[in-house]
């Protein structure tokens, strides 16, 4: 009995199986994409089963299922496509792109996802985005395309980098800025190598779950750039040609003409003679000043009166003193040094492919003059990159970045004479730029009938010996650079679910700036003649090694990655300088005979790492995924070297709950997503920041060392802990909106700690011996919100709004015990616990005295006892109505004064697009935070020595208010201008008083962008596939609190004698 029951359930299984075998089937077949164009990789899930295949390399596909199965295809950038086995063994399936919100593809770290799937805060912008900015580097672009990111200073000098910062400031003494990914490949390469016009996105990673897999240099935020490839299917060949002009984007401040300066002058010294000798009457003072002002303090009289018969009794410039001969017209610096610059970039591209090989090229050419005639900037460019799969489960590439570019130099920032920030801008007004007859005010010239530049020896007592536009003329500072970024890598898919990726990246670059000064005027001149020239080589060599699994089981998605990665990066400098030339103009080395300085050394680094990552999702609706990365760096000590770095984040998409379905209508997809994680920042640590260094010279020839670094075993890099949360959707089909929270915590900063001098002094101006140590911490916390909305969106016409803002905190959280009483004071801000590394720390401002009309501040009277007469702080010491304060502000209180962080910052932008014809323009604003402007500063300062000054001057004080006395409440007014008086301008105009801070609330219409396309009924006829026009401006204006202010020059709020951003305005054809 018990046989023949063994014997039945044998024939029962038997029956299955065969039932089972006769209802299988092999299929085959393959996916397409709209244009019919293969689509390689595309997931097919069996639903209700645990198996599951994708296509190969050339979108083909073979599976055995049941009929009557259904299989779901599955890829980035397309909608899924459900299709049911029927009686056919050969199907084609047809992909469509995708078309919601969330389905868009993103370049992430080390791959892409869809939108949906994401669990970090990324953002990203197109080769579309980048088309529409008339700029030479690609980063540029990201002003305004989201929120949390800061750029500023964007594009003034030609060939110049713009400063980014992603949600806030991660270090303070270290660097917060974000790490360059190129093609999957650590980048230290400056972004202006590469062409913009080569690149097909930019994506940014914001958080510590979207840059976790960069470890120890992703704190301050990613940066990926994909380059173009070539794509299957298709041939194009592509030309651009943009011709535009580049122009000042910021006018120039409202300075007082020279007739206005004469009065300036006349109060300054006047004032000046009465504060040396209050026994003077104005009477008496007027014909000293009379009398003496030409001959002693300017040295030079433009005016058609004689020296001592220019002022009336009173000290007004008589109104038949006219500005003799040719003077008239050579007053401005700035005409002669300033131009509309014209650009020229120029692209040609091209691509092919099948389903087995594809090709990319470009070349590129941009030429721009900068609007300081001594600034321009010229790059060549080249890329090929190409790929070839002769087996489906094989895929080899490459790619070649090749660049040449030279830049000739301004001096653009600082106090140089050959800045022409600096001198163009303070030089009094009186002061001609070349030589005139002192008699006639007519130009001198030369044998040959030219114009002599004045050296300012016998006609000025500012600026002797130096002439901006002469020197700049003569001198040189030139850069020449070439790169060469190659990259190479192989793909193997191997039992169905696995792929093995190597990539080997190599990046050289070299880069030779030569410099030359004259021997006839400035900085040369003392020397002779001097030339010098700094060259880098630099060489960054990475290595990884990838490989993945992707498996689908019913409703359950798995992709996981695990890798290592090297990398090397190594320069060599070079340094060069020599005096006394032997011809003029000649800037070759060997034109000059006296060696003064030659030194070279080599610097390397490296970083050996170990990554991996686990995605998981059900159903396509709960998504989860943690990342670990393990990094090793020869700038820490074997002992710290090793840091581990994760991130976990998940993602719900509620929208794909059943529940859900009633509101389907109105909300279409809502997302919840959410992170946690810990990155780091090595970029901080220098190439050695645990050795004990010893820095090497000679003197008399003979070698010289000195302690510049104590050992630092326990140093480690900076760390970050970010936390972000988010809510997604997309609402009426219509409105795409984000709401996200962030809070970043660095931890670790890394400070200098003094030791006992014992330990050995590291400086040598300073008796002092310090070491560095992981100590402070500081918080990033804010919101960020952006919104798009497509207001009209019908066949022909559409027009989208969209706007974003950040919400912005920023505070220390932990300083070295040494500094945590007091503080650490960086003017004008201060560091300290509790406050932002940009909170202003200012002597306290009370106003102007109206019965003498000197500035004065608040005493500090805990510091310096008022009671003490001998002190130095006596003689300054005023009090008015029972409260003491200073004339002079090194003796005042000392106080917070607000922030240089702004409340809300962010874009906004809208488009119109009308069957050929689009308009788009994008706008950015800053709303609170505090600015501060050096430059204004001292255009309100007049002293003793000549110098421009601003039209604000005219309105100082200049005798005693009618009804004003000793006790009058309002004695003291802040809102009036000080004095002028030669010698208490430096009290009157301190430059780390709250006096001269202002909101720093900004509007810049950012960039115009207009385009049109040729009907193709046209186009065909010319037999080309695309015929564009379009007409780009760039920085178009900036409406700030003052006339002159660049608000975005830095993060701190201030502003300095610097290139402001550039006015371009470019047509194009495509």
């Amino acid at each position: 009995m018990k046989k023949n029951v063994l014997i039945f359930i044998a024939l029962f299984c038997s029956l299955i199986t065969l039932n089972s075998y006769a209802q299988s089937k092999k299929i085959t077949g393959k996916v397409l994409d709209s244009k019919n164009l293969a689509i390689p990789n595309v997931s097919i899930v069996i639903q209700g089963a645990s198996a599951s295949s994708q296509t190969d390399l050339y979108g083909n596909f073979a599976l055995t299922v049941n009929k009557g199965a259904t299989l779901v295809f599955k890829s980035l950038g397309f909608q899924d496509q459900t299709v049911v086995v029927g009686d056919q063994t050969a199907y084609t399936i047809k992909m469509q792109d995708a078309v919601r919100n969330l389905d868009d593809v993103v370049v992430v770290g080390y791959g892409s996802l869809k939108k949906e799937a994401i669990t970090g805060s990324v953002s990203s912008i197109t080769s579309a985005d980048i088309e529409k900015r008339p700029v030479a580097n690609a980063l540029t672009a990201l002003e305004g395309s989201a929120p949390g990111l800061q750029i500023n200073n964007s594009y003034g000098e030609p060939g110049s980098s713009p400063t980014i910062r992603i949600r806030g400031f991660g270090s303070i003494n270290g660097t917060s800025t974000p790490l360059i990914v190129l093609d999957n490949v650590v980048y230290t390469g400056s972004v202006n190598d590469i062409n913009p016009n080569d690149i097909e996105s930019i994506s940014v990673l914001k958080d510590a779950t979207s840059a976790s897999l960069y470890g120890s240099k992703g704190s301050n935020g990613v940066i990926l750039i994909t380059t173009k490839k070539g794509k299957n299917g298709t041939s194009s060949l592509n030309l651009n040609i943009n011709h535009g002009l580049y122009t000042r984007g910021i006018p120039e401040y409202d300075k007082v003409t020279p007739e206005e300066y004469m009065g300036v002058a006349f109060l300054g010294y006047r004032n000046q003679l009465i504060t040396a000798n209050p026994a003077l009457t104005i009477a008496q003072a007027n014909a000293t000043v009379n009398a003496n002002l030409v001959p002693t303090i300017l040295k030079t009289n433009i005016f058609n009166l004689p020296d001592n018969q220019l002022f009336d009794a009173n000290g007004n410039l008589l109104p038949n003193a006219q500005i003799k001969g040719t003077y008239a017209e050579d007053l401005d610096w700035f005409e002669p040094i300033t131009r509309n610059g014209f650009r020229k970039d120029y692209n040609l591209s091209g691509q092919s492919g099948n389903e087995k090989s594809n090709l990319f090229f470009s070349l590129g050419y941009l030429d721009e003059q900068g609007y300081i005639k001594t600034s321009d900037f010229e790059r060549f460019t080249g890329r090929v990159s190409g790929s070839i799969s002769p087996r489906s489960w094989i895929k080899a590439g490459f790619s070649l970045n090749g660049n040449y570019q030279v830049a000739n130099n301004t001096t653009g920032s600082g106090t140089g004479f050959t800045t022409p920030w600096n001198y163009a801008r303070n030089i009094a007004p009186i002061y001609p730029i070349y030589e005139h007859n002192l008699t006639t005010g007519d130009y001198i010239l030369d044998s040959s009938g030219n114009k002599i530049y004045d050296n300012g020896v016998n006609s000025r007592t500012q600026y002797l010996n130096r002439h901006v536009i002469w020197e700049n003329e003569l001198n040189m500072d030139r850069t020449y650079q070439n790169s060469l970024v190659s990259q190479g890598y192989i793909d193997i898919n191997f039992l169905k679910d696995f792929k093995f990726s190597t990539i080997a990246s190599n990046s050289l670059r070299n880069s030779e700036q030569r410099t030359y000064n004259n021997a006839l005027i400035g900085d040369g001149q003392g020397n002779k003649g001097r030339g010098s020239r700094t060259i880098y080589r630099r060489n960054e060599l990475t290595l990884q090694q990838q490989l993945t699994y992707k498996k689908s089981i019913n409703d359950h998605n798995f992709d996981f990655l695990v890798g290592h990665e090297s990398y090397f990066y190594r320069y060599n400098y070079l340094y060069g300088y020599k005096t006394t030339e032997t011809f003029a103009g000649q800037v070759d080395l060997v034109n000059f005979t006296q060696i003064t300085s030659l030194t070279d050394y080599v610097h390397n680094d490296r970083t050996e790492s170990l990554l991996s990552r686990l995605r998981y999702n059900y159903k396509e609706k709960y998504f989860l995924e943690g990342s670990f990365r393990r990094d090793g760096t020869s700038r820490l000590h074997p002992d710290n070297r090793w840091g581990n770095f994760w991130s976990v984040g998940g993602t719900w998409l509620v929208s794909k709950e059943d529940f859900f379905s009633s509101v389907s209508d109105y909300v279409n997809d809502l997302k919840i997503r959410g992170s946690y994680g810990k990155v780091g920042n090595v970029a901080s640590v220098g190439l050695y920041g645990y050795l004990p260094l010893y820095t090497i010279g000679q003197n008399q020839n003979i070698a010289a060392l000195y302690k510049s670094q104590n050992e630092a075993r326990e140093l480690q890099w900076e760390g970050q802990r970010a936390t972000s949360a988010a809510l997604e959707g997309r609402f009426f089909n219509r409105l795409n909106l984000t709401v996200e929270y962030f809070d970043k915590g660095s931890d670790g900063l890394i400070f200098d700690v003094n030791l006992p001098l014992s330990a050995g002094a590291t400086s040598t101006t300073s008796g002092v011996s310090t070491i560095t140590k992981n100590i402070g911490k500081v918080r990033n916390s804010g919101f960020e919100i952006s919104a798009d909305v497509d207001i009209i969106k019908n066949e022909n016409f559409t027009w989208n709004f969209g706007a974003n803002a950040t919400f912005l905190k920023n505070r220390i959280v932990s300083l070295p015990p040494e500094n945590r009483a007091n503080g650490i004071i960086t003017n004008p801000f201060k560091y300290m616990e509790g406050h932002s590394i940009y909170d202003y720390f200012l002597y306290q401002y009370a106003g102007v005295d109206m019965m003498t009309g000197q500035s004065l501040y608040y005493a500090d009277d805990a510091a310096f006892s008022p009671t003490n007469t001998a002190g130095a702080h006596y003689p300054f010491l005023v009090n008015v109505n029972g409260v003491n304060y200073t004339r002079n502000a090194t003796y005042a209180k000392r106080d917070w004064s607000g922030t240089a962080i702004p409340d809300v910052m962010g874009s906004f932008n809208t488009s119109f697009n009308y069957k050929d014809f689009s308009l788009s323009t994008l706008f950015s604003y800053s709303i609170g935070g505090k600015g501060f402007d050096y430059s204004y500063i001292t255009l309100m300062s007049v002293t003793s020595t000549p110098s421009s000054a601003h039209k604000d001057v005219l309105n100082s004080w200049n005798g005693i208010p009618e009804g004003m006395t000793l006790t009058a409440p309002d004695r003291i007014n802040p809102d009036a201008t000080p004095q002028i008086n030669y010698t208490n301008s430096q009290y009157n105009n301190n430059s780390i008083s709250n006096r001269f801070l202002f909101d720093n609330s900004y509007f810049v219409i950012k960039n115009v962008a207009l385009g049109y396309n040729v009907p193709k009924s046209i186009t065909k006829r010319l037999d080309l596939s695309k015929l564009s026009f379009s007409f780009l401006v760039d920085n178009l204006a900036t409406f700030s609190r003052m006339k002159g202010f660049s608000p975005q020059q830095t993060f701190g709020g201030y502003s300095e004698n610097e290139f402001v951003p550039a006015r371009t305005f470019s047509l194009g054809i495509s």
